[in-house]
C-alpha cells in the first residue's frame, strides 16, 4: 500500500517537475484502476489498513487547477482524494513559489474549496503561509497549525484531521505541536526521515517525470519501490531553493519594514 502526492494539475506549461497534465493524470489513474487498485482519500485509506488494493490519493497546495481539472476527472472515475490547502493563500496567487514571477498560479478560493468538500473531497491543512515548519520558531509553528486548522474548519463546516507539511519537512517539535493542536496525522513526502512519534506517514510524490510504470513501482514496493523512494527524496531536495528564496524575501521585507 502507498500514498501518492500530486501538486499542480494544469494544462499550461509549468516550470519545474510538480505539474502533472490532466490528460496524463486521467491515463495514470485509469491504469491504476485497471491494475486492480482503488485510489481513495486519506481518511478512507487510513481507516482500512488491511485492504491491500487501496491507494491513498492526495493533492498538495490546493491549486485552482485541482478544481478546474482534477476534481471533475476524479468524479468521472468515481475516485476521491484529500486536498491540502495553505490557508492564507486561499483565493490568492502562489507568491510563496519563486516560479510565480515567471508564471502566476492561483490557489482555490473559498467557494471552490467548499464545493470540493461538499462533493466528497477531504480538505486538509497545508499550514498558512507554506513555510518550512521544521525551520521555523516554535511559536510560529503553533500559529501556523492552529490558525490553518480552525480557519479551514470554519470554512467547510467539518473537522480537519490531517496535516501535510509544506515541502514535506518536519521534525519532532512539529509533530508534537500538531498532536497538541488536534491533528490525527501528519504527511510528509518521499524521504528517509522517520517519525519519532509514529504520527507522520510518508507519501510518494508524483512528478512530471513519472509514468504508469514508475507509479506502479511506488505502489507495489519491493526493490524498485525503494529506488522510487530514493528518487523522490533526491527530487524533493531541490525544494531547498524555494525555502531559501522565501527566507531571503522575508529578511528583505523585515529590513524594509
Amino acid at each position: 500500500m502507498a500514498i501518492l502526492a500530486f501538486h499542480d494539475t494544469d494544462t499550461r506549461f509549468h516550470f519545474g517537475l510538480n505539474n502533472y497534465h490532466p490528460a496524463r493524470l486521467k491515463r495514470l489513474l485509469s491504469n491504476l484502476k485497471a491494475s486492480g487498485y482503488r485510489p481513495v482519500s486519506l481518511d478512507n485509506y487510513i481507516s482500512r489498513p488491511d485492504e491491500k488494493t487501496l491507494v491513498g490519493l492526495s493533492f498538495d497546495d490546493g491549486f485552482e487547477s485541482f478544481y478546474r481539472f482534477a476534481l471533475p476527472l476524479l468524479a468521472e472515475l468515481e475516485m476521491t482524494a484529500t486536498v491540502f490547502v495553505p490557508f492564507d493563500f486561499v483565493g490568492r496567487t502562489a507568491g510563496w513559489d519563486y516560479t510565480y514571477f515567471l508564471r502566476a498560479v492561483s490557489h482555490m478560493n473559498r467557494e471552490q474549496i467548499i464545493e470540493a468538500a461538499n462533493c466528497g473531497f477531504e480538505i486538509g491543512s497545508h499550514g498558512c503561509w507554506h513555510i518550512d515548519l521544521s525551520g521555523a520558531p516554535e511559536r510560529l509553528v503553533k500559529i501556523e497549525l492552529e490558525r490553518s486548522k480552525k480557519g479551514l474548519e470554519d470554512m467547510i463546516g467539518r473537522r480537519v484531521r490531517f496535516l501535510s507539511y509544506p515541502f514535506g519537512r518536519f521534525n519532532g517539535t512539529v509533530e508534537c505541536l500538531a498532536l497538541e493542536t488536534g491533528y490525527d496525522r501528519g504527511f510528509s513526502l518521499s524521504s528517509f526521515k522517520k517519525s519519532r512519534h509514529q504520527f507522520t506517514t510518508a507519501r510518494f510524490a508524483v512528478y512530471s517525470t513519472d509514468n504508469t510504470y514508475s507509479v506502479l513501482k511506488k505502489v507495489e514496493g519491493g526493490t524498485l519501490g525503494r529506488l522510487e523512494k530514493l528518487k523522490g527524496a533526491v527530487i524533493n531536495s531541490y525544494a531547498r531553493g524555494t525555502i531559501l528564496f522565501n527566507k531571503l524575501r522575508k529578511a528583505q521585507a523585515d529590513i524594509s519594514g
